[in-house]
């Protein structure tokens, strides 16, 4: 047998094999939907979704992400429900990645409580970051179908005092629901509260109570 068809038999079985058992993106648009990868949220040093999802500009103007019920001022330690909230017309299936970090040096400021199953966290770098997840069986986070957009909330609690001001960061994700990362539309925002003073026990009602049995 000729062995230059020999060698390319062999070279085509490798590709066949290849693509069989390791296909190329956009593979990737089904395990996102499960959870992004970290540090996506455009926040100092990270990129953004448009590494993968592909489609349009960052930030067209036509679509948004919000993040929702932010204090003007945290109290340090204090626990506070948060929103995330990703619209645009003509897509069916919503994501999105938030970290808060210190402005004085971009790192990680307070954690997280995920207060449904339509979201996860995940630490990378000594930050975590919460996002969209479809980990749970049954529990779609991507709200996979829902034109109307997608809206996810969870905890927050704050840093210890000392931390400093605290910038949210995030970064959305409205998909065209097409099972691949082409079409999609990628929009980014942020978001800063101010550290305000830590509450003093003596000045709340359980204080003064308790100064009453000293």
């Amino acid at each position: 047998m000729n062995r230059t068809l020999v060698l390319a038999g062999t070279v085509l079985a490798v590709i066949g094999a290849w693509v069989v058992f390791d296909p190329p993106a956009p593979r990737e648009a089904g395990a996102f939907s499960s959870q992004p990868p970290a540090a996506k949220t455009g926040a100092p040093g990270e990129t953004t979704c448009l590494d993968c999802h592909v489609g349009g500009p960052l930030n067209d103007g036509v679509g948004s992400v919000t993040i929702g019920s932010v204090p003007t001022s945290y109290t340090p330690g204090q626990t506070y429900t948060l929103t995330v909230a990703v619209v645009r017309t003509g897509m069916s299936r919503w994501g999105f990645e938030l970290v808060p970090l210190k402005n004085s040096d971009n790192s990680m400021a307070g954690s997280f409580t995920n207060t449904t199953q339509l979201t996860a966290t995940q630490t990378l770098n000594s930050k975590i970051y919460i996002s969209h997840s479809s980990l749970i069986t049954g529990q779609d986070g991507t709200f996979r179908g829902v034109v109307t957009g997608g809206n996810w909330t969870f905890s927050w609690i704050a840093p210890a005092a000392g931390a400093g001001a605290v910038t949210f960061y995030a970064a959305g994700n409205a998909a065209n629901n097409s099972g691949t990362n082409a079409g999609d539309r990628i929009y980014t925002t942020m978001i800063s509260a101010t550290e305000g003073a830590t509450t003093d026990v003596d000045a709340t009602t359980w204080g003064k109570i308790k100064m009453l049995y000293r």
